[in-house]
């Protein structure tokens, strides 16, 4: 089971993301936007004892980082390449993009950028399930390793 931080601001593509990871076994935190994101893995990371914890949600991410960040490219108040690159700086080891309308240059930004990869919807759970899996393995579907690894994950 892996805590998958998910960040989308669409009702409807959120809940059903959540159902296929939770369904899958993962545990799915939402937020709407990179402010509250932050937040979160801000607090994931700290580990300074005078560091202001808001709740017990926030102490739990401090003991339980994310493992995966997944965030929509397309959000209304923000660019989910400067949100991905925002939470890669924060902490977050894997960041992977989501997108409904995915062109060419978004997997050289996202490579660009030190992202894992980006992920064209719609998803089927079956899809969702091997990429987050090769993500969260240290890899991708595609790709070498390390920082090379960057760049399309779903080979579409």
């Amino acid at each position: 089971m892996a805590r998958i931080l998910l960040l989308d601001d669409s009702p409807t593509q959120t809940l059903c993301m959540q159902r296929q990871l939770q369904r899958l076994g993962h545990e799915v935190c939402h937020v709407g936007a990179l402010s509250e994101a932050l937040g979160l893995v801000v607090a994931q990371v700290s580990t300074d004892s005078e560091a202001e914890v808001g709740s017990e949600v926030s102490a739990e991410l401090i003991i339980h980082p994310f493992d995966l960040a997944l965030v929509e490219l397309t959000l209304l108040q923000d660019n989910g390449f400067d949100v991905g690159l925002s939470l890669l700086r924060a902490g977050t080891s894997n960041v992977l993009l989501l997108s409904g309308a995915r062109r060419e240059t978004d997997d050289i930004w996202a490579q660009a950028l030190g992202l894992q990869g980006v992920l064209s919807r719609p998803l089927t759970a079956q899809r969702l399930g091997a990429c987050v899996s090769d993500v969260l393995a240290g890899g991708q579907t595609m790709g070498q390793t390390g920082a090379q690894k960057r760049g399309r994950i779903d080979g579409q």
